[in-house]
């Protein structure tokens, strides 16, 4: 048995921390009673978390993108232990080890740095929490437009069956939603095999798919019979936010555009991208070849960017 009330800390994406003491339950969501997360990959009501037995458990609500712990879908009430990583779209969260934290009287400011929330309990949390307002990559804001998907899906899943694709598509997610919490992207939305992602800069975006192709050719190597090569397309430009938090508009066409033009295992980007990133001899892009995208009047030039396989051979 606890001595101490558990502490949970909740990291949004590109959002600064909060640690939240537990004593009853918490429901976790983008509306919900309880501690509300500007995440798009977050359903309204997506998580619960309980103490019970001296215990902390974590109970998918019946979320649209699930709930992950450790890699592996919650599908029933899991416990939880220090060190276990929960994810909830591209938000994570996680026990601390045992603290005694003083009461909050307040809900931090939102310039508060490495802002805790301290409660009793669900009822004591404010609707308003840390970081909620316009999120990155607001209307009009020009933002780097990510999107991506998994090579020959269908045949995949049809060779593997449902249970082996569904698990695999779990890792595929879990590697990209790791990723982007590193780089500070934001998940828009999941697509069925597929996501389509922003970034407030190019760079990020860019070491963000080497990363997640790396990753993903780590898992083949020592996954054969479970290879997964995925395609991301990639363009920078302003958006329209829908109510939903949902992008439109012309420069959101063109990402799309560009990733459905990528081959597996390929990072393809517009002109612009490679503009904007190559101030810097870090990163490396092959010759451009002209293309013409759908329903998009005039010419593009793409690139693939070159990242280093690290199963290859030297």
């Amino acid at each position: 048995m606890r001595d101490t009330d558990p502490v949970v800390e909740i990291r949004p994406p590109a959002r600064r921390p909060i640690r939240v003491v537990l004593d009853d339950w918490l429901d976790l969501g983008r509306d919900c009673d309880g501690l509300l997360l500007l995440d798009p990959g977050v359903s309204r009501r997506h998580a619960r978390l309980e103490v019970d037995g001296g215990r902390v458990w974590v109970r998918d609500l019946g979320s649209k993108n699930g709930t992950m712990v450790n890699g592996g879908l919650v599908t029933g009430r899991t416990p939880l232990e220090v060190g276990d990583r929960v994810l909830l779209g591209a938000t994570e969260l996680g026990l601390v080890e045992e603290v005694e934290p003083a009461r909050a009287e307040r809900a931090p400011d939102v310039d508060d740095v490495g802002a805790t929330v301290s409660v009793v309990s669900r009822r004591d949390i404010p609707v308003a929490t840390p970081g909620a307002g316009t999120p990155d990559g607001g209307d009009g804001d020009t933002i780097t437009i990510v999107f991506s998907d998994i090579e020959a899906s269908t045949e995949q899943a049809v060779r593997l069956g449902d249970g082996r694709w569904f698990d695999l598509l779990a890792i595929h997610n879990s590697i990209v939603r790791n990723n982007l919490v590193r780089h500070g992207g934001r998940e828009i939305k999941a697509q069925g095999d597929g996501f389509m992602l922003t970034f407030t800069s190019a760079r990020r975006a860019l070491n963000f798919a080497i990363e997640v192709q790396q990753a993903l050719a780590r898992w083949s190597e020592q996954h054969p019979e479970e290879q997964v090569r995925i395609r991301i397309g990639m363009h920078t430009g302003e958006a329209l936010v829908g109510p939903d938090g949902d992008l439109f508009g012309k420069h959101v066409i063109v990402a799309a555009r560009i990733a459905n033009l990528a081959r597996g295992g390929e990072i393809l980007v517009s002109s612009l991208v490679v503009e904007i990133a190559s101030n810097r001899s870090d990163l490396e892009f092959g010759e451009g070849r002209p293309v013409e995208l759908k329903g998009i009047d005039g010419g593009y030039t793409v690139h693939p960017l070159v990242w280093r396989d690290p199963t290859a051979a030297p």
